[in-house]
């Protein structure tokens, strides 16, 4: 088998299984239904990439080599850490009701599930915190109603779904705005949406990434918040620098993709980079990333 073949169809095998794994968190409310669909458009770019390699058609992006070993984890150099709320006693009292132990069983149990959610970067930290707070109140509130009302049900009102979609939602880091800035001149070469005036002059944070040697393999990233709370991110390659506005801070599954969306821009146009010819630059289109 053709060696570029076969690596895209291990490509195409991860990307399946993260849109597996998506539609499942999808189907529990844990992501909204645009992450769902942005995971389905890098799966599809996956599978006309290998059908353009079995018919032995010219690829227009050349893709970047699949890695030997495990996925590196992102090196994203943050203002600072994010502060959460220090762990929950979760122990439920042995008087309950079997109804409401049930119930607060399965709460538990999506809280521990919306932790590693968390940690594996499908949901940014306003997602986690804001349907965090939901779930210790509505356990708080179904706990003190049981005291007060012990022959009542009013407690089911209290433990009913449907918030956790809405929060989800409300807190979803939104994409608005994509740039490509040159890394030495800093002169911008390509922008689709609308670039919050403050973040231009993050384009200072470009000294970072300067080096008479600049290193491809690297996963290094820039990410800061302005003042209304939007979120910036630089994702540096060889020539370019990528400038990202979000609403507010991105989950890992957000980054990742636009770092592949850079890397192909770049590995599509070393040659016309390398010659400073930007006339013929093929630039990316964003609109799966970008919502006005």
């Amino acid at each position: 088998m053709d060696p570029e073949l076969d690596a895209a169809l291990k490509r195409l095998r991860n990307a399946r299984a993260q849109f597996l794994s998506a539609a499942s968190a999808f189907c529990d409310g844990f992501i909204s239904e645009g992450q769902l669909r942005a995971t389905r458009e890098l799966l599809r770019e996956k599978e006309l990439l290998v059908d353009q390699l079995a018919q032995g058609k010219e690829l227009p992006v050349i893709e970047e080599p699949l890695p030997e070993g495990p996925p590196k984890e992102l090196e994203v150099v943050d203002t600072g850490p994010l502060e959460t709320e220090a762990e929950e006693d979760l122990t439920l009292p042995s008087d309950l009701t079997p109804d409401l132990k049930q119930k607060l069983e399965e709460l538990n149990s999506k809280y521990e599930r919306l932790k590693v959610d968390y940690k594996r970067g499908h949901i940014n930290a306003s997602q986690y915190n804001a349907i965090r707070k939901h779930y210790l109140e509505q356990r708080e509130v179904a706990l003190r109603l049981r005291e007060t009302h012990p022959d009542s049900d009013r407690w089911q009102v209290v433990l009913e779904e449907g918030k956790t979609t809405f929060l989800m939602q409300l807190n979803e880091a939104t994409c608005i705005s994509v740039g490509i800035y040159d890394i030495k001149s800093r002169e911008r070469i390509f922008l689709q949406g609308e670039m919050p005036a403050p973040a231009e002059a993050s384009m200072s944070l470009l000294s970072t990434f300067r080096s008479s040697k600049p290193d491809a393999s690297s996963d290094r990233m820039y990410a800061t918040q302005i003042e209304d709370g939007s979120a910036l991110l630089l994702i540096p390659g060889l020539h370019t620098v990528c400038l990202v506005a979000f609403t507010q801070p991105p989950p890992d599954w957000q980054v990742r993709a636009l770092r592949e969306v850079h890397r192909h821009f770049e590995t599509a146009n070393m040659s016309s980079l390398n010659q400073g010819k930007r006339k013929s630059l093929i630039f990316p289109n964003m609109k799966r990333f970008i919502r006005a």
